[in-house]
Formats: C-alpha cells, sequence, structure tokens
C-alpha cells in the first residue's frame, strides 16, 4: 500500500516538474515563400500536426491566401528577418542572442550557404538586449572612440563582430555595437597631476575612486604613474571617463613621419609599460622598445637581443652625442599612434629587462621633454622632433 502511494506521488511530482509549453491555435493565410517545414519552424510546432489539424494529404501543396489552423506554441520568439550588407549567421546569432546551428536548423540551410541581401530568415530571438546596433564605419573611427561614443569597451565590439584585425577598421565596415549611450551618467571629474609620493590607491582614496577606474579611464598599461603625469579622474564614482584635454601639437608631414606631442599629452597616451616600437627616420631600422619609468621624459628599453643588436646597426658606439631623429608606433585604447621622438645613443643607470644585451635604459624626447638632471629642453632633441615629424 506504501508503495503505491510513493508511486503516485512521484507520478505527481514528475508531472509538476515537467515544463508545460503553451499552445493556442491560431488562423493563418499561407503567403509567397512559405512551406509546412517553415511554418511549423516558425509557430514552434511540427509538420504533422499542421497537417493534421488541416486535413493535409500533400503537404507539399499549399497556395497563397490558404487558410491554415496551426497550433502555436509560445515558448520560442521567432522573427522574420531580412538579411542587410555585412550580415552573417555568426553576426545575427550574436545579435539575437542564439546559435548558428538554431539559425540554420530554423531555415533548413548550411552553416557555408551564403546569405544574400534581401533574404528572408527565421531567427529565435533570444535577445534581453535591444541594445545592440548596426552602426557604419566613419572616417576617423577607431575601435576605442567607438567603445566611448557608445559606452561600450573595445572588447565588447570584437567579441561581436568576431573581429580577426582589430586594427585594421575600413569606411563602410557594418559593426554591432552594444550601445550604452543612454546609460552614461554625469559623472564629474578633474584633471589631477600626480605629485611625488602618489600612488593609485592614495589617488583613489583622495577623489571617492577605484583604482581599476582611474587605469581604465586613462588607458594606463601598468599601475605605475610618474611624478608630472596628468591622469583624468571621475570623482565620486567608479565609472570609466573619457580622459580630458589629450590634444596633438602638429600633424606629421606624411605617413612615412609622426606626429608632434608635447611631453605633457605624449605621456597621457604612451604610459608606463607599454610597449611600441621605434624607427630610425634616417636608416629605417626598427627595434621594439618599453616604456620603462621617467618623468621628465620617457626612460626607455630595448625588449630583445635582437633589438639590441639593430640599435647597434643605428648608433656606431654608445656615446651620449648620438642623438637621432626617431618615430614611435605603438597602440593604446584601439587606436594606432605614430609620434616623433629623439633618441640618445648611451645606455645608463637601471632597467627592468636583464636579457637584452645591453645594461640601463636610453633616454626618449618628445616635444619639450626635459633632462633630469638639469630640468631644460635640448636643443637638438628639439630640432630632431621635427624632422622626426617631416619637418
Amino acid at each position: 500500500m506504501k508503495s503505491k502511494k510513493l508511486i503516485v506521488l512521484l507520478m505527481s511530482f514528475l508531472l509538476l516538474s515537467t515544463p508545460i509549453v503553451q499552445a493556442k491555435t491560431i488562423n493563418y493565410t499561407v503567403k509567397s515563400g512559405d512551406t509546412i517545414w517553415k511554418l511549423a519552424q516558425r509557430f514552434n510546432t511540427s509538420t504533422t500536426s499542421i497537417s493534421q489539424l488541416n486535413s493535409l494529404t500533400d503537404a507539399n501543396s499549399l497556395y497563397i491566401n490558404q487558410n491554415l489552423l496551426i497550433d502555436e506554441n509560445t515558448n520560442l520568439n521567432i522573427v522574420n528577418y531580412t538579411v542587410k550588407s555585412g550580415d552573417t549567421l555568426w553576426k545575427l546569432a550574436q545579435k539575437f542572442n542564439t546559435s548558428v546551428s538554431s539559425i540554420t536548423h530554423l531555415n533548413n540551410i548550411k552553416d557555408s550557404t551564403p546569405l544574400y541581401i534581401g533574404q528572408n530568415l527565421l531567427i529565435d530571438n533570444r535577445s534581453t538586449n535591444s541594445n545592440i546596433i548596426t552602426y557604419t564605419i566613419k572616417s576617423g573611427d577607431t575601435l576605442w572612440k567607438l567603445a566611448q561614443k557608445f559606452n561600450t569597451s573595445t572588447s565588447s565590439i570584437i567579441e561581436l563582430n568576431n573581429l580577426k584585425n582589430p586594427s585594421s577598421l575600413y569606411i563602410g565596415q557594418n559593426l554591432l555595437i552594444e550601445d550604452n549611450s543612454s546609460d552614461i551618467k554625469n559623472v564629474e571629474t578633474t584633471n589631477y597631476t600626480v605629485q611625488s609620493g602618489d600612488n593609485l590607491w592614495s589617488i583613489s582614496e583622495k577623489f571617492n575612486t577605484s583604482m581599476d577606474a582611474i587605469v581604465k579611464s586613462n588607458m594606463l598599461s601598468s599601475n605605475i604613474i610618474m611624478p608630472g603625469q596628468i591622469l583624468t579622474i571621475p570623482v565620486n564614482s567608479t565609472e570609466i571617463v573619457k580622459p580630458i584635454g589629450i590634444s596633438m601639437y602638429a600633424k606629421r608631414v606624411n605617413d612615412y613621419y609622426g606626429d608632434i606631442y608635447t611631453w605633457e599629452n605624449a605621456r597621457r597616451i604612451f604610459t608606463v609599460d607599454t610597449v611600441g616600437t621605434l624607427k630610425d627616420t634616417s636608416t629605417g631600422i626598427s627595434f621594439n622598445v618599453k616604456y620603462y619609468g621617467g618623468s621628465n621624459h620617457a626612460d626607455i628599453v630595448p625588449l630583445t637581443k635582437e633589438d639590441t643588436n639593430k640599435m647597434k646597426q643605428i648608433f656606431p658606439t654608445w656615446s651620449w652625442s648620438y642623438k637621432r631623429p626617431m618615430v614611435l608606433y605603438f597602440t593604446q585604447g584601439g587606436v594606432k599612434y605614430q609620434l616623433a621622438v629623439s633618441l640618445t645613443g648611451m645606455p645608463h643607470s637601471t632597467t627592468n629587462i636583464y636579457d637584452n644585451g645591453v645594461s640601463g635604459h636610453f633616454d626618449m624626447y618628445f616635444y619639450n621633454s626635459t633632462s633630469h638632471v638639469n630640468n631644460t629642453m635640448d636643443s637638438a632633441h628639439q630640432s630632431n622632433v621635427f624632422k622626426a615629424s617631416g619637418r
């Protein structure tokens, strides 16, 4: 007797635990292009159910304006989507928070099937985010600028569009972007000049923000900051804000050369621990470096022995008297930069890379950079910066 009661209880539990698909019978008028299979997919039912409800003997003989009874199940959110320029199965799956296999199954196509503009697709729209927009790239756009404009992240744009080479956007390209611009709050900001003894924690405490907000707002490559460096700080907020006041001094003459930035502005984009490539404008020889430190100018170190050997091709011997105009290439915040600089060919003092074949670091000057020794500008370096911009 007890076992019979247990079986009844178990069956009751199973019935209550099984998801119930709600269905309602609707009248549907057949349109051009409709098939039994497509209708079954669209209304989350079966071809057998439609055939039986309508006593169809030939499921392939539908005609336009034919009236059908269909059991519409409500656990799918099927939408009719018209393919646009730039659409791919992968992008549509991302846009509607579904899968490529779901789209191909709903439309009886293969994942290798090419889409065409104007094509109609059935898609199970599982997106709870109505903020996904299609944006067409314009002149001057970069991932970082778009992320700032729409209050999203460069990584989100890259993932949404499956970008293999994020730095190679082109005018007219269509991108899916999560538009959170309406969520941007009015955050008070201030430009703070780092003082001797400051660190990110003390600054975050001073302005009631977080270290992470300061790092991301200022595109810092590490937690290391230098006296005199300007940081844009969100006050009484941990929101990520846009750095304020960064500007170019003079544009390069052509793409072989670099743009001129004052040291005040250059150190806000080429931050400590950022890796870049230096090109000697006379020989064209390039080598990789890292910004090691320095508050009056950038102390840089070559990354590898190979980079040091390339420097030796440029500088016949290490000497304070050798100063060369160069172009610094690097990427920060999804933006590609090339800046006009001047480099001294003399390693000295400390370093944090010990297997690159040289002891110490090198001094790299921007426009109005000064010496650590007497805090004055060097006329040769200033002249080289202008040469490195093509002037």
